[in-house]
């Protein structure tokens, strides 16, 4: 099954064009006409009946979808539109604090999904949050949202109160995965409105960021962006592409382009909405020359309570060339999901060095699942992903981690890639 999940380009890339994400369309098809009672207490059956069969964290210790029919029959009937009954779905969802499950509806309320949406992270900081980066070409970045802000309030509410607002009665949220959920929530926003934020600086100066219902991120034009460096250098930035099939075309003429530099630098830094697995191991395929292992995929419950599916997915050689010259691997908290497991990949075939932050880490590989009386779509992860090494992949860490920046804006990340890849290809440089 794809990884599905749902920072820009710089000076000396490809002409800059601006994209607009209009936060209240989603691609999921419209439900026609008011869905009847019958039909709604059918599918909310047949969603916690697919959940409860094919979610892959079936043994996190707090189980809400256990209480799911008792707790939301009220709701249920009393959504008789179909945004209120996503609503519902969402709402339950919700309760699992994680940001691979969704409802792929058309609610024009619904809290927006993180990183696709996200352009500022933050991480809690007492009863504030302390921003630990802000998307580049973002509506935050325009705003001078910076690394060292604090954010105090979210519209006219104390943070802590709107961070214990997001969070629900059903399950624990004092624990800091649950609460870090409830920040990058609530930063991220609803699809229909405007985002208000206090924010006080390093100096001691608050003011209150207004930014816009709809999301723009600057980013080059094209599936991916390609510069040739000083020092015989490539690099290669995929502009949110990896769902999109046409990027492995896009990818073999821009490493055609760079077939004889010294060195690559592949910057996934740009992919918060994850992608296809076909994307991936296009573009992971001309870095082989063998067959190998990149990821491991767990269905800890296949059928049976007690039996397991497991398997090792391997990326194929393909191409007209293999690329063997050194490669690092860029990414930071918007490389997400399939790019997760790229990052993953390269490192177990230890065919690249990453060099980055923490990534967004979404758990596992999502499946998409129909209700059949209201047409909504539901998403969240049915198998559990691993590095080959045993380690969760949204536990994986890059080797060479970057400390978040504190005042500082520059791109440390690629300075540090770029300082890897002179390491590499220094003579006697020790190989990986």
């Amino acid at each position: 099954m794809a990884a599905m999940a749902h920072a820009t380009a710089k000076a000396g890339l490809p002409a800059i064009v601006l994209l607009t994400i209009l936060a209240g369309i989603h691609p999921a098809a419209a439900v026609s006409g008011e869905p009847t009672l019958a039909a709604r207490q059918a599918d909310f059956r047949e969603f916690v009946e697919d959940f409860t069969d094919n979610y892959a964290w079936l043994d996190r210790t707090e189980k809400p979808w256990l209480t799911w029919p008792e707790r939301f029959a009220a709701a249920v009937a009393a959504a008789g539109t179909p945004e209120s009954f996503a609503a519902v779905l969402e709402a339950a969802l919700d309760e699992l604090h994680d940001f691979h499950a969704e409802v792929r509806s058309h609610n024009p309320h619904r809290w927006l999904p993180v990183p696709t949406f996200a352009d500022i992270w933050a991480e809690p900081a007492g009863h504030e949050a302390r921003v630990i980066a802000v998307r580049r070409g973002s509506d935050a970045e325009r705003a001078g949202v910076t690394p060292g802000d604090y954010v105090t309030h979210v519209g006219n509410e104390p943070l802590a109160s709107a961070i214990a607002a997001r969070l629900t009665g059903a399950v624990d949220g004092q624990d800091a995965p649950s609460r870090s959920w409830a920040l990058l929530s609530l930063l991220a926003g609803r699809a229909d409105e405007q985002r208000h934020f206090t924010v006080r600086d390093v100096h001691g100066h608050s003011r209150v960021v207004t930014l816009p219902l709809e999301r723009r991120f600057d980013r080059a034009a094209g599936a991916l962006a390609v510069q040739r460096l000083p020092g015989d250098i490539g690099l290669i930035r995929l502009n949110n592409s990896l769902g999109e099939q046409p990027t492995v075309a896009a990818f073999d003429q821009a490493l055609a382009q760079l077939q004889g530099t010294a060195g690559l630098i592949l910057d996934l830094r740009d992919v918060p909405s994850g992608g296809d697995s076909s994307v991936a191991l296009g573009i992971m395929g001309r870095f082989v020359r063998a067959m190998l292992p990149y990821q491991h995929h767990r269905i800890p419950h296949y059928g049976q309570g007690d039996v397991e599916r497991n398997w090792l997915e391997l990326v194929a050689p393909r191409g007209p060339f293999t690329y063997e010259a050194p490669l690092v691997m860029l990414v930071d908290h918007w490389t997400g999901s399939m790019g997760e497991g790229m990052a993953v990949g390269l490192d177990a075939m230890q065919r690249a060095v990453v060099v980055g932050t923490p990534m967004a880490h979404l758990a596992g590989a999502v499946s998409d699942f129909h209700l059949t009386q209201t047409g909504m779509d539901v998403a969240f992860a049915t198998e559990q992903l691993y590095h080959p090494n045993g380690t969760l992949r949204q536990s994986w860490l890059p080797p060479v981690l970057i400390a978040e920046p504190t005042t500082d804006t520059s791109d440390a990340v690629l300075a540090r890639g770029l300082s890897e890849l002179k390491r590499l290809l220094a003579p006697h440089s020790p190989s990986r």
